[in-house]
């Protein structure tokens, strides 16, 4: 399998999980015209992924994959909800992305698929060097899967735990905040946008009563909105979130 196959594969197991939905990812096709691409890179473990993306066809995919109603969206949006996107892929790959990549070469011609939607993609595989040694030559890292993180062990609480096991509690998710005056809430109306103090690449809150539980990457899970988690509160801190029912 080459750097470029390997790759693809990956892509399309993170972008199909972070839309929800099934994306099949096929190299060759057209190449996305320059002229209307959106450009992002991607450090990983052991390589470098420029991606360009038909900026109209973005729109397209989004909107079969319910992340956008369609004609409801600009290219401002679709920008920030891809590179939001992508985001989230580079981190569930082990690395991170920043939009506005150069455009360096043309890449290799692929298009994804989801339902009607064909998005046109050019894709660019460069392997990193390690760093020299005094006196050591520089070396190819080899492109690797990387490895699975492992789940550090909970320490379970003490006391008469198991007898709450059952309980339900309410659990919402905090996109982000901001003071209002009450003057700026009587003169809402439909249409208007609520700036909120987080960047769309930020982590959300898992909020129980009026703890944080929890933080993590907002994703879609067969069209509805879900939660993947990132960091966790320690145990004792999640009990605090119930201390009402002792």
């Amino acid at each position: 399998m080459s750097g470029l196959q390997y790759w693809i594969g990956k892509l399309e197991a993170e972008i199909g999980r972070e839309l929800g939905q099934a994306v099949a990812i096929a190299p060759g096709g057209e190449a996305s015209d320059p002229a209307r691409s959106l450009w992002d890179t991607m450090e990983v473990p052991g390589a470098r992924l420029v991606l360009r993306a038909d900026s109209n066809d973005v729109a397209g995919l989004l909107t079969e994959a319910r992340v956008i109603e369609a004609g409801q969206a600009d290219a401002d949006m679709v920008r920030e909800l891809w590179s939001g996107i992508l985001a989230s892929v580079a981190t569930g790959l082990g690395g991170k992305a920043s939009p506005g990549g150069t455009s360096e070469g043309t890449g290799e011609p692929c298009a994804l698929r989801l339902g009607e939607a064909v998005l046109h993609l050019a894709l660019t595989v460069a392997e990193l060097p390690l760093e020299p040694e005094a006196g050591v030559a520089r070396a190819a890292v080899p492109v690797v899967p990387p490895p699975a993180p492992e789940r550090p062990a909970v320490e379970r609480p003490v006391g008469n735990f198991d007898l709450l096991l059952e309980v339900e509690l309410d659990a919402s998710v905090r996109f982000g905040s901001r003071e209002m005056e009450l003057k700026e809430l009587l003169e809402l109306g439909p249409g208007d946008v609520v700036e909120l103090d987080r960047h769309v690449a930020d982590p959300v809150d898992l909020i129980v009563g009026d703890r944080i539980v929890a933080r993590g990457e907002v994703v879609l899970v067969n069209g509805n909105f879900g939660l993947r988690v990132t960091d966790v509160a320690e145990p004792v801190r999640r009990l605090e979130s119930i201390r009402c029912l002792w």
